[in-house]
């Protein structure tokens, strides 16, 4: 079985891309190490920037995932300034911020670089699109961020009106298949499996 490192102090990372990526057979260790994060606005880059530190240190193939949240509306804000964003304005903040707005379109993209030798890289992105609720709505499960009272998953189902925090079990599960078959971990499989 091939082993990639996974270069993150986040657990259920490492537990997405175990799973994404087992049935290709590849194995995924954790490593955990500070790595100096850029200020770039696009994940694809702060996650390549970050594998390729990575790789220098360790000489393994090394994974670094990073993520982004974009509102159409808003000239793409907050970017790869999640924590901030709700930090400083938080999520009543945004929704003043998108008063008048014609569009709620907004969209997470989330990015995976692989560093296997010098000069040696590859990125995979997936993109997942929405739309940002009127209100926040309510919590009904474990969230990842507080984002997920405002946002509205539409690539599974067009006319889904729930935002994540708030979905059904079964919505969430069905949403939850939807990434797990399309994610930036299985982008990746595929091309190593290539």
């Amino acid at each position: 079985m091939r082993t990639i490192y996974f270069v993150t102090s986040n657990t259920g990372k490492v537990a997405n891309a175990q799973a994404a990526l087992k049935p290709f057979g590849i194995s995924v260790k954790q490593l955990k190490v500070d790595l100096v994060e850029s200020r770039s606005e696009d994940p694809a880059e702060i996650a390549l920037e970050k594998a390729q530190q990575a790789y220098k240190k360790f000489r393994k193939p090394c994974l670094v995932e990073d993520s982004g949240f974009f509102i159409e509306a808003l000239g793409g804000f907050p970017m790869t300034h999640i924590k901030f964003s709700l930090r400083t304005l938080g999520i009543d903040g945004i929704l003043r911020a998108l008063r008048g707005a014609t569009s709620r379109r907004c969209e997470w993209r989330m990015t995976v670089a692989y560093v296997y030798g010098a000069g040696k890289h590859k990125s995979f992105t997936f993109v997942e699109k929405g739309v940002i609720a009127n209100r926040p709505r309510p919590v009904k499960r474990p969230m990842m961020s507080d984002y997920w009272r405002l946002y509205v998953p539409k690539m599974l189902d067009s006319k889904n009106t729930k935002a994540l925090s708030e979905m059904t079990d079964k919505q969430m599960e069905e949403w939850l298949n939807y990434f797990s078959a399309h994610n930036q971990f299985l982008q990746l499989g595929e091309w190593l499996l290539s």
